[in-house]
């Protein structure tokens, strides 16, 4: 498919949240939009490395992608005229749609080479009530109100959250629901020995400590179990870290690591005690394991069938669902099969790309593209 056959021209702007926009942008390419994707260089969802943020963006574009990189940070004066040269690209390009994540809030040159038009842009919120201790700072709350306020079209990635937005923030504009895109199920036998996983950045709001206090629950049930904790951050101390059956890495892990990583799991645990979505639970539909996750935010939505939901922040309810899911012969493999199930057809990054094109045609008036048009 030439680019002069591409019906609709899409810029995706991000800072924090890029392997999920690369996978984004390679959905909508692979739906066949023309796609480009302006992000800043850092590694901030890559141990800090830049290079495997490159080569991990790389991989996943291939070559239906470009990726404008924007250099240094803000006070760094001299790259300021990348900042314009690629305000110039972009003008010239012309997009149909520019579709921003809210992480660009971090970096107002990013608004700088990509000015936003009225009513004709996309914005996706990933989390309507931040989960962050830290408050952010002023100019990036008002920056994120002004993008709600002029936003052509609000996506994020439940109906739980689309009313939360609607009939709590009292957002005016269109707001679709588009999930967040799996990965083709790629399906490991189930580890021997019962283990649950808890995995991804450490943060207070994600309840590791709700989970270490249901521990000692669920081992009086299966004394066998063990706890696999992955992830970088502050971990704050418990008793239940010091028992062998539990095992810590507290690091960055790269992506080659993550399929052994599940594939350890009989089941992942997210025992959140506020959350929007979860990547995590994304991951372990992509790989086949169960979930135990708490009723918060658009979990639920995300779980579905495969899972047991409990209340946040109550270890008795989070033992007893770990247990029923491990020692009830068949389930954990039944509801681990049942997320992947569900991966096609629904939230497979193409079908994300294409659900999220209607929208763009349905709300901004962009150019609708047909099915024959899809990976071309």
């Amino acid at each position: 498919m030439s680019e002069s056959d591409v019906a609709i021209t899409v810029l995706l702007v991000c800072d924090a949240l890029l392997k999920y926009t690369a996978a984004l942008a390679r959905g909508l390419a692979d739906a066949g939009a023309r796609v480009k994707l302006l992000s800043r260089d850092h590694g901030l969802e890559f141990g800090g490395d830049p290079d495997a943020m490159r080569e991990y963006v790389g991989a996943t574009l291939g070559d239906r992608v470009e990726h404008l990189i924007l250099p240094g940070r803000v006070r760094h004066h001299a790259h300021w005229g990348r900042t314009l040269e690629l305000r110039r690209e972009i003008s010239a390009l012309a997009p149909d749609v520019i579709h921003y994540q809210e992480s660009i809030v971090n970096d107002p040159r990013l608004l700088i080479a990509a000015p936003p038009r009225r009513r004709r842009f996309a914005f996706t919120i990933h989390d309507p009530v931040s989960r962050f201790v830290h408050r952010e700072p002023l100019w990036q709350r008002r920056t994120k109100r002004m993008m709600i306020r002029r936003a052509g079209l609000i996506f994020t990635h439940a109906e739980a959250l689309r009313l939360q937005l609607i009939h709590e923030q009292g957002v005016r504009a269109p707001v679709a629901v588009v999930p967040h895109g799996i990965s083709l199920p790629q399906i490991r036998p189930l580890p021997e020995t019962p283990t649950i996983l808890a995995f991804g950045r450490i943060q207070p709001y994600k309840g590791l400590d709700v989970l270490f206090d249901a521990m000692p629950a669920v081992w009086e049930g299966l004394p066998e179990c063990r706890l696999l904790v992955a992830g970088q951050g502050r971990l704050a101390e418990h008793p239940v870290l010091s028992d062998p059956r539990v095992e810590v890495r507290n690091d960055y892990l790269p992506e080659s690591a993550v399929p052994d990583l599940f594939a350890a799991a009989t089941c992942v645990a997210l025992p959140y005690r506020q959350a929007s979505q979860s990547g995590v639970g994304s991951l372990a539909k992509e790989h086949g394991r169960a979930m135990v996750a708490s009723d918060v935010g658009g979990l639920r939505e995300l779980v579905g069938d495969a899972g047991i939901m409990v209340p946040p922040a109550d270890p008795p309810a989070l033992a007893a669902a770990l247990l029923e899911l491990m020692r009830t012969p068949g389930l954990a493999g039944e509801m681990g099969r049942a997320g992947a199930a569900s991966v096609e057809g629904s939230a497979g990054w193409l079908d994300v790309g294409r659900q999220t094109l209607e929208a763009y045609a349905t709300y901004l008036g962009a150019p609708r593209i047909s099915a024959s048009r899809a990976l071309s």
